[in-house]
């Protein structure tokens, strides 16, 4: 299935990439001073400017503002050039980063100044420094105001929101909250505006879903692992543990429906709309051994043979694979003519229904 667009809205966004396997992606001085200067060079030519920033070594975040909905190719740009610099100067190979980045739009201004403090904060709270502006590669650092001093090179930096900050107390876990509830609010259009979307109620996410599928959703639109484990009476551990294995189910599923598995359906079908049943039944018939083997893991054995049962075991058609499933998985001591015989349940009741 294609991925989902970035927003791409005019004005601030929080935006946080990381090396691939949480590896460095800045390991000198000159490092840090080329990514800035690819952010300027980016600035010029797309108009964004940068509110605040911290440049950790296998990470980095931005506070930045757009005027022209073009997100996706700024970020683009700069995180291309910077892997080409980097693999270059250090003769690697391979991609630097762990994936796309992630960024969150600040639909609310409430949250530009604790946004501004969490990003300032971060080297203090990684250890790697004890007060605001002791960090080289942060906005509010006494050196980067001194290389913009002598170099005048950065013009896409703007300290306006930085200079309204007061770093005098440290980032506590109230501010910390707040913003991890920022990060994890849907937002949707009203108008021609960006607002946090209503999340359901978790009754309602509930209703009408399986267990798996209803977690996997309250968790997509913002609750808490543990907030759910209240509402279900489970620990939280048991929640993380279904939510797991759900995620493998999504992914297993996904690996057969892009070999083509599911060609009479829709193309953007899911696991979701497919349901386990259907899913089982399509694994059984047409996947690789270690994919069947991987959904007697991940669906269990009782869930897997009563879709067998319901669905295979009486078809001829299937007659060697039903001999396989029937020995290796489900320990049956049989020939290949206990098949022959086996009538269809589904046939027997249709002709029932005829009578």
């Amino acid at each position: 299935m294609p991925r989902k667009p970035r927003i791409g809205k005019n004005g601030f966004y929080h935006i946080i990439n990381r090396g691939v396997a949480k590896g460095d992606i800045f390991l000198l001085d000159d490092d840090f001073e080329k990514f800035l200067e690819i952010l300027q060079e980016t600035s010029d030519e797309y108009g964004f400017e940068i509110f605040s920033f911290a440049l950790m070594s296998n990470h980095y975040h931005l506070l930045m503002k757009i005027n022209n909905e073009n997100l996706s190719a700024i970020m683009q740009k700069v995180n291309s050039r910077y892997s080409i610099y980097f693999n270059k100067r250090y003769k690697r190979v391979g991609p630097l980063w762990q994936g796309r980045f992630k960024s969150w739009y600040v639909y609310d201004d409430i949250y530009l100044a604790t946004l501004v403090r969490y990003i300032e904060f971060n080297p203090i709270k990684a250890n790697i420094a004890k007060s605001i502006g002791e960090y080289k590669w942060a906005m509010s650092s006494k050196n980067f105001k001194f290389l913009m001093l002598h170099t005048k090179a950065f013009p896409a930096v703007n300290y306006e929101l930085l200079k309204k900050v007061d770093f005098n107390c440290e980032f506590d876990e109230k501010e910390l909250k707040k913003l991890d509830e920022f990060m994890r609010a849907k937002v949707e259009i009203k108008g021609d505006e960006f607002q946090p979307k209503e999340k359901l109620s978790l009754e309602d996410c509930f209703n009408n879903n399986t267990r798996e599928v209803a977690i996997a959703k309250a968790i997509s639109d913002g609750y808490l692992q543990s907030q759910i484990a209240r509402y279900l009476n489970l620990s939280s551990v048991a929640i993380s543990k279904v939510y797991k294995i759900y995620k493998q189910k999504v992914k297993l599923f996904n690996k057969l429906r892009d070999k083509g598995i599911f060609w009479s359906y829709s193309k953007e079908i899911s696991y979701d709309m497919a349901g386990e049943s259907l899913t089982i039944e399509h694994l059984l018939k047409y996947g690789d051994f270690d994919d069947i083997v991987l959904g007697f893991k991940l669906f269990g054995k009782r869930a897997m043979k009563k879709v067998w049962e319901e669905k295979l075991k009486s078809d001829k058609r299937f007659i060697k694979l039903n001999l396989m499933l029937a020995r290796v998985f489900f320990g049956m001591d049989i020939e290949s003519d206990y098949f022959k015989e086996v009538k269809n349940a589904r046939l027997e009741k249709l002709k029932l229904l005829a009578s």
